[in-house]
């Protein structure tokens, strides 16, 4: 019989939250949980092993040596438990078709665009979000991504690519057409994604054309920054699919190749046989093959376009 002192798990789960976290406040934030609830686990788990996990300080909580020595432990438990429940998933066919895709801001958009045509008995939540660890903490089922995972068990699928180009409202459009190409960083305005997107090699390859000058515009979503771009404030970059769709807009070059990459489709190995994952990844990679033209940027393709690279 297991002694009343043995720890829950509930409580080793909340103090990875809160080493992870830093602060019962935010661990009650990023778990979703009451911070009350988070504080009374933590209290439970010290008394149970009969030490201090954490030094409470002003500004949060800090890893006692105790605490720290019992960090791998606890994300042992982690790590099995999350694939006992993996397995689970894979064993019911991921609860009858509920599926949870995460999937790169322009590829959530795109299959968003497509959901019409989804199969029948597939009832999917796709989620925009560029983290991986979505999969392992089984948060998501399935992930679609510009890139493969570095670390992890998974199985991968290349779905094709997704190419982007410049746009910008009507009258902007002209006037850039008629410019030079060295001219255009310079005289026209431009639009891109706020500081925290930097990062993303659409981001860097404007900042890098624009040097020294400042967009005029960032926003923080795709979905913002087409919506700025058709009132006339600047031009910028958005996927294929979604300019050469909008009439409010006009292609300004070609697909920017330098910017081209693979767009992967990425699964936990053990729930890579499940029916409702199958069902899913299937569609995906169908949308993707049925809507190359689109996303490759072939069918708004004009001779008068200029090449940026």
């Amino acid at each position: 019989m297991l002694s009343a002192k043995t720890p829950d798990w509930d409580h080793i789960r909340m103090f990875l939250g809160i080493a992870r976290a830093g602060s019962l406040r935010a661990a009650s934030m990023e778990m979703g949980i009451s911070q009350p609830t988070v504080g009374r686990h933590l209290s439970a788990l010290e008394e149970s092993l009969a030490v201090t996990l954490f030094d409470r300080l002003p500004e949060g909580l800090r890893l006692t040596d105790a605490g720290r020595d019992l960090m791998p432990r606890a994300e042992a438990m982690e790590t099995a438990a999350l694939a006992f429940h993996r397995q689970g998933d894979a064993i019911s066919g991921v609860r009858d078709r509920q599926v949870r895709l995460t999937a790169s801001p322009w590829s959530a958009l795109f299959l968003s665009g497509e959901i019409g045509a989804r199969p029948e008995g597939l009832f999917l939540e796709i989620r925009q979000s560029d983290d991986t660890q979505l999969l392992t903490k089984r948060e998501a089922d399935f992930a679609v991504r510009h890139g493969l995972p570095l670390t992890g068990d998974f199985v991968t699928r290349r779905l094709g690519s997704i190419a982007c180009a410049v746009y910008a409202a009507p009258s902007l459009a002209a006037s850039m057409l008629a410019m030079t190409r060295d001219r255009i960083f310079v005289d026209a305005p431009w639009a891109c994604f706020a500081e925290e997107f930097d990062l993303y090699e659409s981001q860097r390859w404007i900042l890098g054309h624009l040097g020294d000058a400042k967009p005029v515009f960032r926003a923080g979503t795709t979905p913002m920054l087409q919506h700025a771009m058709r009132s006339g404030i600047g031009a910028g970059i958005l996927p294929c699919f979604l300019g050469d769709d909008d009439p409010a807009l006009v292609r300004v070059s070609q697909p920017i190749s330098a910017l081209n990459s693979d767009i992967w489709l990425i699964v936990h190995r053990d729930l890579r046989k499940a029916e409702g994952i199958l069902l899913a990844s299937d569609w995906v990679a169908e949308r993707f093959k049925a809507r190359q033209l689109k996303l490759t940027g072939a069918a708004g393709h004009a001779s008068h376009q200029c090449n940026l690279g």
